[in-house]
């Protein structure tokens, strides 16, 4: 089975997810500690994370462009995806970017133990997305000429233009999102958060506007 341009994100995902924890838990080591090593060996770890972040947000781009969301539910669950990776990766750079002329402090171990809630709600958002939405099999709702034209094999000579393309596209796409988003002149499907509570009180509140219970008139 030919592996596809898609598939190039959940690949590299694994990589900046891996080692932005352990970034985290050394730099607190390091400020704690003061020792020269371990200082060292995280901000080693805070760029090496940004730098697959920025290679797994590349190819997650690019992906949004060639997978299925025809739902306002999925496009939104995609695009807080997208959004909260965005906001880890400039969090990395920053931290990294921080740590390259200094030494670790309690400052910078906090920022980096902070950002594994917005990590691991991403991940889980993104699991979300393949295994309760489908988004991403498209091999079983598409035929091979339309699954080809919209993303095609990984090693194919087409594949490094399609995936530079897509991934520019795909950033348009986010940015005009969140200028929408953030300026108020669209709003996010509430069901797209991923949260049980949220998507229960939605299903009562259509489920009643559906069927309203009757009340009975009162004798006089």
């Amino acid at each position: 089975m030919k592996m596809r341009v898609q598939e190039l994100h959940p690949m590299l995902i694994h990589a900046p997810l891996t080692l932005l924890p352990s970034a985290a838990v050394i730099d607190v080591a390091a400020a704690f500690s003061r020792g020269r090593i371990l200082d060292k060996t995280s901000r080693i770890l805070w760029w090496t994370t940004a730098a697959g972040g920025l290679m797994a947000g590349f190819a997650g781009l690019a992906a949004t462009q060639e997978v299925k969301a025809d739902t306002p539910k999925t496009r939104d669950m995609m695009f807080l995806h997208g959004f909260t990776n965005a906001v880890i990766v400039l969090g990395a750079l920053g931290i990294a970017a921080w740590r390259t002329g200094r030494p670790a402090s309690l400052a910078s171990s906090l920022m980096g133990v902070g950002s594994l809630a917005l990590v691991g709600y991403s991940a889980w958002l993104g699991g979300e997305m393949v295994y309760s939405e489908g988004i991403g099999v498209n091999g079983l709702t598409m035929g091979r000429a339309e699954l080809d034209q919209r993303s095609p094999p990984l090693f194919s000579r087409e594949a490094p233009l399609r995936i530079a393309r897509d991934a520019v596209k795909g950033l348009g796409w986010l940015l005009a999102r969140a200028r929408g988003v953030f300026s108020g002149r669209e709003r996010i499907e509430p069901r797209a958060f991923g949260v049980a509570s949220i998507e229960q009180a939605l299903e009562s509140q259509s489920s009643t506007e559906r069927f309203p219970s009757r009340v009975e008139p009162r004798p006089m």
